[in-house]
């Protein structure tokens, strides 16, 4: 039997639990259970490569989402486009922007409030979550959606920002990237209204 706090919401929250909910970032001792959740319920599974930060959200105790941040991808062009960076811009500043790899509510119903929500929440805590671990404050993230299968409905919600379709690759080895014809729109969110102005700075 599964504890009370083990146990995800299967059904549309109550609008006095979205209100309650809260989010940390997780303890290293927590990550395996986290990664075993992802694996079994995120389509695309666990993704602990590189530097790495997890948050959950949380009503009294119980996991209902999980989000999994890390490093920015490497090459985006309309990425480095919306921003203006050049080449050498983008490798000094490339680490002033995260990624969200896995967003992830708990349950077998994905229920748009709460994932809008849960993200909002997330957004909020990130830099100062993020400092905590690395040291320093992100400026902005990024994410993908896949076309084929979702709209990006929450993403939209909180506020992101679209900025066009990937190429199509994935990454295969550090130095070599693989086609695999299904492009992903780009999303991105700035934490601090001067990001763009701070990116693109001279030195």
């Amino acid at each position: 039997m599964n504890d009370k706090n083990d146990t995800p919401f299967a059904t549309d929250p109550p609008l006095f639990m979205l209100k309650t909910l809260t989010v940390r970032a997780l303890n290293k001792d927590e990550y395996s259970r986290a990664g075993e959740l992802l694996r079994q319920e995120h389509y695309l599974g666990d993704c602990p490569q590189g530097r790495q930060l997890l948050q959950v959200l949380e009503h009294e105790g119980r996991w209902v989402a999980l989000l999994d941040w890390g490093p920015a991808a490497w090459k985006l062009e309309d990425r480095e486009n919306h921003i203006g960076w050049t080449h050498q811009q983008r490798a000094q500043r490339l680490g002033l922007i995260v990624q969200n790899r896995r967003f992830l509510v708990l349950g077998k119903d994905r229920m748009p409030n709460l994932a809008s929500r849960a993200l909002g929440l997330s957004l909020k805590a990130l830099p100062a979550h993020w400092e905590a671990l690395y040291g320093y404050r992100p400026l902005m993230a990024e994410t993908f959606t896949d076309i084929e299968q979702f709209e990006g409905t929450c993403y939209k919600a909180s506020n992101w920002e679209p900025l066009g379709l990937t190429k199509g690759f994935k990454r295969h080895r550090v130095d070599y990237f693989q086609k695999h014809g299904r492009p992903k729109k780009l999303w991105i969110k700035s934490f601090n209204r001067n990001a763009l102005r701070i990116l693109t700075a001279i030195d």
